[in-house]
């Protein structure tokens, strides 16, 4: 794959992946290829790629001094103010004791808030998280104290601040920025998507604006929000490794023995080809893929309708990165 065009490298996987729409920048130079029904100018459910965007409009919120780092988020979210913390991972959900402390706005964040998944899904903690307080793949999403409600009642995996589980955590700071703004779609359009010249980007669902993946956006707008990171002074603040060598060996599943920062990880190691230190961003579940490389000055963005089957990238995503790197 290393000498193919963007284009070969799409037409490669066409049989698993019909419909995608790839670009590569390298500064002011940006080339992009399609296959399938799909444009330049498509929209598409961008799943956990909107992680990084919600961060980034939680640090605009820090920067105004709306919120801080070391809020409760009690404060704002009062249904969660009690929390209770399974006695060890294994512990069935009844063998719960008093969380230490609040968890605060760093914590959700940095994914360290106590729910969440690890790679073992049979934890009785996490059979309930699923069960009870889990949103994507739901076709209704419940109005935002509807589901706080329910994840009241799920306990913490660890305490506030211990370790590293991914995903639910940004579904709180979603619903959290959304009280605090009075409409997080609202915000993010006027905040961010504006000055960053994000045109098409918006929720799915107003109803419940899902932090931890709920947005649609294009190749373009994408890549207007990587170059907005870079030009705001907002990636230095995103782009810092918050776990632990043990986090990400635990974690292995999802950051592939990489660092994870506010809203996507953040690479510390070397281990393939595409892997330089500070690259950041994120992939989501519905096979989309947004990274910024400053000391390259290089963004790479992949959009598809293939559903990923597993958190770890898939061939036709490696091959994509592989692509832009040989490229440089």
């Amino acid at each position: 794959m290393a000498d193919m065009t963007l284009q070969a490298v799409l037409e490669a996987h066409r049989e698993t992946v019909p419909d995608a729409v790839a670009l590569i920048a390298r500064g002011d130079d940006v080339e992009v290829a399609s296959i399938g029904e799909d444009t330049r100018e498509s929209i598409f459910p961008v799943a956990s790629v909107t992680k990084p965007v919600v961060a980034a409009a939680a640090m605009l919120l820090v920067e105004d001094g709306t919120i801080a780092l070391s809020d409760p988020i009690a404060k704002w979210l009062p249904e969660l103010a009690n929390p209770v913390v399974v006695r060890t991972p294994q512990s069935p959900i009844d063998d719960v004791v008093p969380a230490a402390g609040p968890i605060t706005v760093e914590h959700l964040l940095a994914s360290r808030s106590g729910w969440g998944f690890t790679a073992d899904f049979s934890l009785p903690a996490t059979a309930k998280l699923f069960e009870e307080a889990h949103l994507h793949g739901r076709p209704d999403l419940p109005e935002p104290q509807e589901w706080l409600k329910h994840l009241a009642d799920v306990p913490l995996l660890h305490q506030p601040g211990d370790g590293w589980l991914y995903n639910t955590s940004y579904d709180v700071l979603g619903v959290l920025l959304h009280r605090v703004t009075g409409s997080l779609p609202a915000f993010l359009a006027e905040r961010l998507c504006a000055p960053a010249g994000m045109t098409n980007t918006s929720f799915l669902s107003e109803v419940l604006p899902s932090g931890a993946g709920g947005l649609q956006s294009t190749v373009d707008d994408l890549l207007a929000f990587n170059r907005y990171l870079v030009s705001s002074g907002l990636l230095p603040k995103l782009a810092v490794d918050v776990t632990t060598a043990q986090e990400r060996e635990e974690a292995k599943l999802f950051l592939e023995g990489q660092g994870w920062g506010f809203g996507g990880s953040v690479d510390i190691a070397e281990i393939d080809p595409w892997n330089v230190r500070g690259r950041y961003g994120w992939v989501g579940g519905s096979g989309t893929a947004s990274h910024v490389v400053p000391s390259q000055n290089l963004i790479t963005i992949l959009l598809t309708r293939t559903a990923m089957t597993s958190p770890t990238a898939p061939d036709h995503m490696r091959d994509f990165w592989r692509s832009a790197v040989h490229t440089l």
